[in-house]
């Protein structure tokens, strides 16, 4: 059995400032990424998979997020939020598939800096942003174990970019499963609100329970008070279809 590997915290901070100043932009070009393997450590409790790069899809989103997650179920929330796991996948195990899904690092006289903070880190926010992190997380808040279906939310939330990450990843909406299985449901069962104006709609309905989250606790309750709630306010999610119509109605 092999040992799952991590950066120490400083280097991976390192690698992130060097990226974002534009320092070592070529050793992202290469076919491997030169790092210092002196600043590495070992997690003791995390078995690293095998074969796990020849399975990953850079052209499959959503094979390769369920491959990640399959890999690493064990992972805790705590190792899930670590960056410095992440900046280790990202920079070795998982390097030339991360290289492959932001193929610009690999056109001559590629020097961008911010692409690089932006994609092989973090740099256009949170961790749901992350190359890795962000698919890990995509399917650790929307699988249902308990169903014979536990991908179908995985599924659903992958054919919308928007949905993922802008309107759910990034809100802390995202980590109750219980809210995140009780939206999905009721848009998969409501064509007539999904099928227009799907991102106006899907933002004003994250920003209502976010605004509801303020004056009430929703992590107590379960996905039937989110489909229902949303089936009560279905005349007026049918309203919107303007931006300016998230802001007003």
């Amino acid at each position: 059995m092999t040992l799952q590997k991590t950066f120490k915290e400083s280097y991976a901070n390192r690698l992130q400032s060097e990226a974002k100043k534009g320092i070592g932009i070529e050793r992202y070009t290469m076919p491997e990424f030169d790092y210092d393997k002196s600043q590495t450590l070992i997690i003791p409790t995390l078995e690293k998979p095998d074969g796990l790069l020849e399975k990953m899809d850079a052209k499959d989103n959503l094979k390769s997020a369920k491959t990640l997650y399959e890999a690493y179920a064990k992972l805790t929330p705590l190792q899930a939020s670590d960056e410095s796991f992440w900046t280790y996948l990202t920079h070795v195990d998982l390097f030339p598939y991360v290289q492959q899904r932001n193929n610009a690092v690999l056109e001559e006289g590629f020097d961008d800096a911010k692409y690089i903070d932006n994609y092989f880190f973090h740099g256009n926010g949170g961790l749901i942003y992350h190359p890795l992190a962000g698919l890990w997380w995509d399917v650790n808040c929307t699988i249902d174990n308990e169903s014979s279906e536990p991908y179908k939310y995985t599924d659903y939330l992958f054919k919308d970019y928007g949905l993922r990450v802008t309107y759910m990843g990034r809100y802390a909406l995202f980590r109750h499963k219980e809210q995140v299985f009780g939206i999905l449901q009721f848009l998969m069962d409501n064509e007539d609100v999904a099928n227009e104006h799907f991102r106006q709609r899907t933002r004003w309905i994250a920003q209502y329970f976010n605004k509801l989250g303020a004056v009430r606790q929703l992590r107590s309750l379960n996905r039937d008070f989110f489909y229902s709630e949303l089936i009560r306010l279905k005349d007026i999610i049918l309203k919107i279809k303007t931006d300016e119509d998230v802001k007003t109605v």
